[in-house]
């Protein structure tokens, strides 16, 4: 499965305060997931700043050259 670009989505779930969600009609969890600046790899998610409920910064770590980088709402896709 390829990463969906939903940015509806990854918006309610950060306000929300999750980092992943269930799709009831097929029971698949989605992940969120941002591409590496540095190499273009889809990376998980290393760690979260929150205010309140919502999640305000959300940094990830590329698989492939252990690159941090942080990632805003827009550039964000499930998986």
């Amino acid at each position: 499965m390829q990463p969906v670009k939903d940015n509806e989505r990854v918006k309610r779930m950060l306000e929300k305060g999750q980092t992943a969600i269930l799709d009831p009609s097929t029971g698949y969890k989605y992940s969120i997931t941002a591409c590496c600046p540095a190499d273009g790899s889809f990376s998980s998610i290393s760690e979260i700043e929150k205010s309140g409920e919502s999640i305000t910064r959300t940094v990830f770590r590329c698989p492939r050259c252990a690159n941090l980088f942080e990632a805003k709402a827009e550039d964000i896709y499930l998986w």
